[in-house]
């Protein structure tokens, strides 16, 4: 199974960057313009939806919460039929500021998902790392997810949140991206 690990240093407290990154309730300029719903702690669905919660984009279920330096849960596209695969968030106090890791493991081949989050996953750390530094989001990403948004109404019934929240959201069992650690026994 293909993994891929991207990093990147925010000059902001571990505890800045978490909340950022955990925020409900507001969109989120990196992820899109959606917004994330999901209670944080293992076992709970989360889903980045838009504004008026029909569409989701993005859900899976959260394996392991550890505020504010790690969550794992897994991930899926609502209107792929790709496998559910597995995120990995890590933050780590790093020369005053951050450094975040994100491991996306557990792709069943060069899948869509693969190949969408292999482009996107660099982007969507260099749109936090902007957010949290200067507090401010590029005029181009904010264009670019109005855009998005507005255009959700011609999005395919596999989008719309009741479909979406169907789909099987489990990874298959083994260790989590390669590594030694074993998913825990109620999640296999």
């Amino acid at each position: 199974m293909l993994e891929r690990v991207f990093r990147i240093d925010i000059n902001a407290p571990v505890s800045r960057v978490w909340d950022e990154i955990t925020r409900r309730g507001v969109a989120h300029p990196a992820m899109f313009g959606t917004y994330l719903h999901a209670e944080m702690k293992p076992g709970s669905v989360m889903s980045y939806r838009d504004k008026s919660e029909k569409h989701t984009f993005v859900l899976g279920k959260i394996l392991e919460v550890e505020p504010p330096r790690r969550l794992v849960h897994t991930f899926r596209f609502s209107m792929e039929a790709d496998e559910p695969t597995l995120v990995v968030w890590e933050l780590t106090e790093s020369g005053g500021g951050t450094r975040v890791t994100v491991t996306h493991s557990r792709f069943a081949g060069e899948t869509r998902t693969y190949k969408s989050v292999s482009t996107s996953w660099p982007k969507i750390l260099g749109i936090y790392k902007r957010q949290i530094e200067s507090n401010s989001v590029a005029l181009g990403v904010r264009m670019l997810n109005g855009m998005m948004m507005a255009m959700s109404f011609m999005l395919p019934k596999k989008a719309g949140t009741e479909v979406a929240m169907q789909l099987p959201l489990d990874v298959p069992p083994g260790c989590w991206g390669g590594g030694a650690k074993r998913l825990p026994a109620w999640i296999q």
